[in-house]
């Protein structure tokens, strides 16, 4: 079924490019290059390299988009392995009877609120400038 529907869009396709080539075949004048070089030639075969042109222009973006992409799943993916591999890790641990440590939040807390020795200096400077 899709397939017959791909050729029925297909042939109504290369059906309108037929008959816009046959309608379109005055000459135009088509200078790429500001008055360097000119080119004559039928407007339908411009239409068409112009349509072509953004066509490839299209993919090249699409294929640079795509190679981001999987970059960053073959990064993504090497991170999930690893993860893996400690989690697989942390589990033999716990089998073989080894209990993970687990800190409590209040020790979690205690060290969060101690002073550095870097900011124990600076408050002693600020208190001995006042």
């Amino acid at each position: 079924m899709i397939r017959i529907f791909k050729l029925i869009i297909q042939a109504v396709f290369i059906g309108y490019l037929i008959i816009f080539s046959v309608s379109n075949v005055e000459t135009v004048t088509f200078k790429p290059f500001m008055n360097i070089a000119t080119y004559n030639i039928p407007l339908f075969l411009l239409v068409i390299i112009t349509l072509f042109v953004g066509i490839v222009i299209g993919a090249l973006a699409v294929w640079g988009e795509s190679l981001a992409l999987k970059s960053r799943i073959k990064k993504l993916n090497k991170e999930i392995k690893a993860n893996q591999q400690e989690i697989e890790r942390l589990q033999k641990l716990t089998i073989a009877g080894e209990p993970v440590k687990q800190e409590t939040a209040a020790a979690v807390e205690e060290v969060s609120n101690t002073e550095t020795p870097a900011e124990t200096t600076q408050n002693d400077i600020k208190d001995a400038l006042r």
